[in-house]
Formats: C-alpha cells, structure tokens, sequence
C-alpha cells in the first residue's frame, strides 16, 4: 500500500513539474495613440519581455520614462504571465480577420503578430467593432506596460507589428536638371 502511494505521488510531482505547452513560439504588440504614444513589445515564452518606445508625448516634467526611442526590457510576475497565457487562449487567431478598420482620424490603432508551428497571424486593428477577446488583450496589454519595471538595454530590437502603424518615409524628390 505504501509503495503505490509512494509511486502515485512520485508520478503526481513529474507530471506537475512537466513543462506546460507554450502559447506561441512569438509574438509581437505594437500600439499607436494619437498624441499620446507609439510602442512595441516583443514577449518571450519566459518571463521577460523586450519593449521599444518609439514615441510618446513628453515634455512634461511628471513623464520622465520611458524613454522615446529607447529599448528596454522587462519581467513579467507570475501572474502577469497566467493572465497574459489566459488571454491568448480565449483569441481564436485562426478565425481572426486580419484587419479591423473603420476610416476615421485619430483614435487609436495596434497591431498583433502571433506565430506558433506553421500557424502565422497578422492583425491590424483601428476600429471600435473588434471581437471582445482582441479588445480585452490590446487592453491587457496596453494597462499591463504601464506598471512595468522597465530596464533600459542597448540591445537592437526590430519589430515587424510596428510596420503597419508607422507610414513609411515619404519618397525622395526628383532630382532637377
């Protein structure tokens, strides 16, 4: 009797010890507020995550950091991470629209890159008509960065979700003869 108790605890531990199965091999956030703040976060199947500010509106003395155009990275808590695995869960990416958008000025807009195995989405979103679980992600997300500890690196950090929010530079003029 005590062995199989033994054993069945023994067997508890490894498989509660396992690894649980990641929720993306990437995935990549970038948010654009008019006139407040464009950013980009790059989360990791561990704990941290890698931020750049590309743009905010600083200049007042009480918004010191971050930083625009400045890397960092970040630790997410536990529970920050169960939270962020419970949001992702609840998107259907594979039924996903790949784009949200209403023809409005302003506003806000984001951008979502999530790949797993052969799976790949790309969601663009500038509209107030998205699926709740989206909303509720962004959202996460979004109120999530600003309790962050963030940690300035001098790592190069690209981000293809920010791509979609940034116009790219206007084309060089003729050259005149």
């Amino acid at each position: 009797m005590k062995k199989g108790i033994i054993i069945t605890l023994i067997f508890l531990a490894f498989i509660s010890c396992s690894e649980r199965e990641k929720d993306f091999d990437s995935f990549e956030y970038s948010y654009a507020g008019t006139f407040s703040t464009v950013f980009s976060i790059k989360f990791s199947n561990s704990d941290t995550l890698f931020l750049r500010e590309h743009w905010n509106r600083g200049g007042n003395e009480n918004f010191q950091f971050p930083k625009s155009k400045t890397n960092y990275f970040a630790i997410l808590t536990e529970q920050q991470k169960n939270e962020l695995s419970s949001l992702i869960h609840k998107v259907n990416f594979k039924e996903m629209n790949s784009e949200y958008f209403e023809d409005y000025s302003d506003g806000s807009a984001f951008s979502i890159i999530i790949r797993k195995g052969d799976f790949e989405k790309k969601v663009f979103v500038h509209s107030h008509k998205i699926p709740k679980e989206l909303d509720s992600l962004s959202g996460w997300i979004y109120y999530t960065k600003m309790k962050l500890i963030l940690t300035e690196t001098k790592e190069k950090l690209e981000f293809e979700s920010v791509k979609a929010l940034l116009p790219p530079p206007p084309p060089l003029p003729p050259i005149l003869k």
